[in-house]
C-alpha cells in the first residue's frame, strides 16, 4: 500500500486492514473458587501462573479484526469473559471463523489452588502451581513449567519442564520433557502418539523406563547410556535405567505409540522454546 508522504509500507497478506482491542479484568475471590474452571471457544490462549495473592486476578485481553472498522468491532464484541461461581468461560467466533477474532486469557492465582481446563482448540500455559491440575486441549498445544502437584494433561502437544510431582502427560502429536534436577520427586507418565523427547541435567538417578513399538525407535545419548538395560515384552521393547524389577510406585514412565523416545543431557540438542 502506498502511505502518505510516497512511502510504501508492506502489509502481510493476511493481514486485515482493521483491528481494534479491548482489556478487562475480575477479580474473583478464593473463598467462591477453589478450583478455578475455565472452558475457552476455539483460536484463544489460556495463561494460568501461581503467585503470591490469595485471589484469582483474571485478565482478557480482546482483539477483533475485519475488512472494516465496523466488521473489526463486531468481532471484538464476540469475544467475551463470563464468570458464574468458580466457572470462567472464555467466548470468542468459533473454529470456523478463522483468527479474526481471539482472546488472551492471563490469570494469577494462589500457588496452592487448584485448577480446571477445557479448550480443545486453545493453547494453554502453566507456571508455577503447587495444586492440583487438570488440562484438556486436545488439538493445541499445552506448557507446563515448574507445577508440581498433581498434574492430568490432555493436548495435541505437551512441553513440561519441572522436578516433582504426580505427573500424567497424553498427547495426541509430541511431548518435550525437561528434568531440571537430578532427581524426580514422585512419578511421571508421560505417552504420545509421535515423539516423546526429554533432556536431563548430568547425574541424572531416577529410574527410567521406556516403551517401543521397534528398537531402533529408542535413541539415549545420556551418560548412563552404558547402563540402559533391554528386553522383549511381547510386542513392545521395554528399555529401564536403574529400575529394580516390577513396576516402582515413583519414577519416570515414556512411551511411544508410532514413533521414537530420545533422552539427551542437559547441552545436547533442545527442543525449541
Amino acid at each position: 500500500m502506498n502511505a502518505p508522504g510516497g512511502r510504501w509500507v508492506l502489509v502481510a497478506g493476511n493481514q486485515l486492514p482493521y483491528s481494534l482491542t479491548r482489556r478487562e479484568e475480575l477479580l474473583l475471590p478464593r473463598a467462591e473458587a477453589p478450583t478455578l474452571t475455565i472452558t475457552s471457544d476455539p483460536h484463544n490462549s489460556i495463561a494460568i501462573l501461581g503467585g503470591g495473592g490469595t485471589d484469582w486476578i483474571i485478565t482478557l485481553c480482546a482483539q477483533g479484526d475485519g475488512q472494516s472498522e465496523a466488521e473489526a468491532r463486531e468481532r471484538l464484541q464476540q469475544i467475551a469473559l463470563h464468570a458464574v461461581g468458580g466457572a470462567v468461560s472464555l467466548t470468542g467466533p468459533g473454529l470456523y471463523e478463522g483468527h479474526r477474532g481471539n482472546g488472551d486469557l492471563i490469570v494469577e492465582g494462589p500457588i496452592d489452588a487448584g485448577v480446571v481446563i477445557h479448550g480443545t482448540y486453545t493453547s494453554v500455559e502453566v507456571r508455577d502451581l503447587a495444586g492440583p491440575v487438570r488440562i484438556a486441549a486436545t488439538h493445541a498445544r499445552a506448557r507446563i513449567l515448574e507445577t508440581t502437584g498433581q498434574l492430568d494433561v490432555t493436548a495435541g502437544v505437551v512441553d513440561f519442564a519441572g522436578a516433582s510431582g504426580r505427573v500424567t502427560l497424553s498427547a495426541e502429536a509430541e511431548i518435550n520433557l525437561k528434568i531440571t534436577s537430578k532427581r524426580f520427586e514422585g512419578k511421571l507418565l508421560a505417552w504420545a502418539q509421535r515423539s516423546v523427547r526429554m533432556l536431563l541435567p548430568s547425574g541424572f538417578r531416577t529410574p527410567i523406563e521406556v516403551m517401543v513399538t521397534r528398537r531402533k525407535d529408542f535413541v539415549c545419548r545420556a551418560e548412563f547410556s552404558s547402563d540402559v538395560k533391554r528386553e522383549r515384552k511381547g510386542e513392545l521393547y521395554v528399555f529401564t535405567y536403574n529400575m529394580d524389577s516390577g513396576e516402582p510406585a515413583e519414577g519416570l514412565h515414556l512411551r511411544s505409540e508410532e514413533a521414537t523416545v530420545v533422552i539427551d543431557n542437559l547441552g545436547g540438542p533442545e527442543w525449541r522454546n
